[in-house]
């Protein structure tokens, strides 16, 4: 059996798939979000390393094809790259049909096929990085002593570590685990120049990152840091769950089970170097971060990465105890269950998104939609072309540069730029708390929008509705011209649009707002 030739029509099966998602559905809240990156780039973010901010300008070709599906193309090719690389791990752990499971495992989570598979997030080219750094772990390991080879795959871990850590910060795990595998197995190897260089490395790529935020009082730092503080917060057993849950539906619960069934045997069926690094990868992430959800409310997708170590030790185990059972199936049966699973998941999340009658959130008109997590990606072409129209029929547009969309927080205002204001070349500006407005406070700064004679459009969606009060620039504010779009979903009422128009003079301006 050519498990090569599987693996590569497992991926691009997988990606057609994808595509075929990509193509049908239209951005989320944080895609909408990161595609702000690619204009202007710059060397770090408010949230994130400047690494989705690159890949959405190159899979864009230059923001030249700006559209959902270019923004996410880079995710679905990153996608590929990574079950490619989990392949090269597992056939270096043992063989090919290891490489084959290893590959099936990771198309068959959820994480790895729709969250950095399918939509755009900087775990999309983190998951290329941290599975290359595998791969390079894994040869590593297989020599006690230091040869040239060797000290190559070293440096060479630090390069992708490094680039790694360009797309999220907690790339650094790889590092940890590496540390803690020399200190506890190796030490010997803390001796040699290489590690230190190697270190070095890592930092040098890192550096825009850090001089960035220097220049920023550390903000990147600090709001991570709030979010992840123990000791701001109480014991708070419904976050812990929540994670924990989400965790298990991220890894897709089928390869979880298999993954605890895997680990739980002393013997995994490869080298014992080879488990102890992949054990020390992925452990220290998923402990850390599901401690710290027992006292804060933390994403579940976070420890996504670390899951891929433990994924190439599942497929270790199972393809040896595969290859010596009497019933030598080419795909373990539930392995085929994990796939069908979230083949089954992707098609349901298409339907329920494109075709739900009405709303999954609340019912009432003044917050229509309000807790539907589905309309984050639907509707707002259509509501564009309603905006279009209200737009053209009050506003002369002779200088559409004088008018500008007011919003007070990143969600919507950035689905609102992307599919409202940016094909009628308008600038939405986002005022408010920095926790609120995340990167729009460099925007805003970049756009300079509001003056005396501008025009101001307030959108206000009824599931996410804008807080006028906000709005400080807006003083003594006269009547505005107001309208509304009821936006149906399979012929009922999903939610409500509230639109708000200022002409120059029904408001003064305050400089000391902006």
């Amino acid at each position: 059996m050519n498990y090569r030739r599987n693996t590569l029509l497992l991926i691009l099966v997988a990606t057609i798939v994808r595509m075929m998602v990509a193509g049908i559905t239209e951005l989320g809240n944080d895609e909408v979000y990161y595609r702000l990156y690619a204009d202007p780039l710059q060397w770090n973010y408010f949230d994130h390393p400047p690494m989705v901010g690159w890949l959405i300008r190159l899979s864009t070709f230059n923001l030249y094809f700006d559209n959902g599906f270019t923004i996410r193309l880079g995710a679905i090719l990153c996608s590929a790259a990574t079950t490619w690389l989990l392949y090269k791990c597992g056939e270096r752990l043992l063989n090919s049909y290891t490489g084959f499971l290893a590959a099936l495992l990771y198309t068959a989570t959820i994480y790895g096929s729709i969250v950095a598979g399918t939509f755009i997030l900087p775990d999309s080219p983190q998951m290329v990085c941290w599975s290359g750094a595998l791969f390079l772990l894994i040869k590593i390991t297989e020599t006690k002593y230091f040869t040239k080879k060797t000290t190559k795959d070293v440096l060479w871990f630090g390069v992708v570590t490094g680039l790694g850590m360009l797309c999220k910060i907690h790339t650094v795990f790889l590092w940890v685990g590496f540390g803690l595998y020399m200190l506890l197995y190796n030490r010997e190897w803390l001796k040699h120049w290489s590690i230190y260089a190697v270190a070095a490395i890592t930092i040098l790529l890192f550096t825009p990152v850090l001089l960035w935020n220097v220049q920023h009082d550390f903000i990147t730092f600090t709001y991570h840091g709030k979010r992840v503080d123990v000791a701001t917060g109480g014991l708070d057993i419904e976050s812990f769950l929540s994670f924990t849950g989400g965790q298990v539906f991220y890894c897709n619960p089928v390869v979880f089970f298999l993954i605890l069934r895997a680990i739980w045997h002393r013997d995994l069926f490869v080298k014992p170097h080879h488990k102890r690094v992949l054990l020390l990868v992925g452990l220290p992430l998923i402990i850390l971060a599901t401690s710290v959800s027992l006292f804060k409310e933390l994403l579940p997708h976070w420890t996504g990465p670390a899951f891929s170590s433990l994924i190439l030790l599942t497929a270790s185990y199972f393809s040896r105890k595969q290859w010596t059972s009497q019933t030598k199936r080419k795909v373990p049966l539930p392995f085929g269950i994990a796939a069908a699973l979230v083949l089954f998941i992707s098609i349901v999340g298409v339907a329920v998104i494109n075709f739900f009658p009405g709303t999954l959130g609340n019912k009432k008109i003044e917050k229509k939609g309000d807790g539907d997590f589905t309309l984050d990606m639907y509707g707002w072409k259509k509501f564009s072309r309603s905006f279009d129209s209200i737009y053209h029929n009050t506003h002369t547009a002779s200088n559409p540069g004088k008018t500008i969309i007011l919003a007070d927080e990143w969600f919507p205002a950035a689905h609102i730029d992307f599919y409202v204001a940016k094909p009628l070349h308008l600038q939405t500006v986002v005022l408010g708390p920095i926790e609120y407005i995340h990167q729009y406070k460099w925007l805003n700064q970049h756009r300079g929008a509001i003056t005396d004679s501008t025009d101001i459009y307030v959108i206000s969606p009824s599931n996410s509705q804008v807080h006028k009060e906000n709005f400080g620039v807006l003083k003594n504010i006269l009547p505005a011209h107001t309208d509304s779009v009821i936006q149906y979903r399979n012929g009922e009422e999903a939610r409500r649009f509230f639109i708000y128009y200022y002409k120059k003079g029904q408001y003064n301006f305050d400089r000391a707002d902006f």
